[in-house]
């Protein structure tokens, strides 16, 4: 081999080890501490995909699960708090409770600048694939298997607004409980927020730890007093 090859190699060899490094130091610079992830959608998508890796910038499944979890806030017409074009000016946290065999349910609290706020609870239908068409009957239309069956706007007091915020901050962004993909029962408990144009999300797969059902719970019975059996919260 010619020193000149020689040379060409050994700086091919140092251009691909430089590029590989910057690809480790972007991915460990895409999410904090704290969860948050530094990045957002352009394309207005609702959750962050990719390979799962770390359990406080995925949800559990992957993309496939990414797929279906923006299924349902779409159809419940929700907008998107990881796009970019979502403003950063009146923080927003969501809970998307995910029961496989109950109707999805989307709670989320905007804050508005005089410390009170709204919460928007929407339902849908039905949270199972559609099912065939009886003999001599239509199929029934995506549209209508997913419609929304629930639609509230409630007004929150700014002390029902500070508690709301108590039970969310003790929520810790980083799920190390088990691993991505197992599953006991198929419920999702999915929370997001969206501060200062900061985006967070993690996905409780199965039993949610207790802050966070604390949370999610006072937005569903607390504050929009939906009317959930007990054996249906899971």
């Amino acid at each position: 081999m010619s020193i000149r090859c020689h040379r060409l190699l050994l700086l091919i060899s140092v251009v691909l080890t430089l590029i590989a490094a910057c690809k480790r130091q972007t991915i460990a610079n895409t999410v904090e501490e704290d969860g948050t992830i530094n990045s957002c959608s352009t394309k207005n998508e609702y959750f962050p995909s990719g390979p799962v890796e770390r359990h406080e910038n995925r949800l559990s499944w992957g993309d496939d699960q990414v797929e279906w979890e923006s299924m349902f806030l779409g159809h419940m017409h929700e907008p998107s708090l990881y796009a970019c074009t979502t403003p950063a000016d009146e923080p927003q946290y969501r809970f998307l409770w995910d029961r496989s065999l109950s109707q999805p349910i989307a709670a989320r609290l905007v804050i508005h600048r005089d410390g009170s706020g709204t919460l928007f609870v929407r339902m849908l239908a039905n949270a199972g694939i559609q099912p065939p068409p009886r003999p001599g009957k239509k199929p029934v239309s995506q549209d209508y298997w997913y419609r929304i069956i629930l639609d509230r706007q409630i007004a929150v007091p700014s002390e029902q607004i500070t508690h709301a915020l108590s039970l969310f901050h003790r929520i810790e962004f980083i799920d190390y409980s088990k691993k991505h993909g197992m599953t006991t029962d198929g419920s999702d408990w999915i929370f997001e927020s969206k501060v200062d144009g900061k985006y967070r999300l993690v996905d409780f797969r199965n039993v949610a730890p207790e802050p966070a059902r604390n949370f999610g719970l006072y937005l569903a019975l607390d504050l929009a007093k939906l009317p959930i059996p007990r054996n249906a919260i899971y």
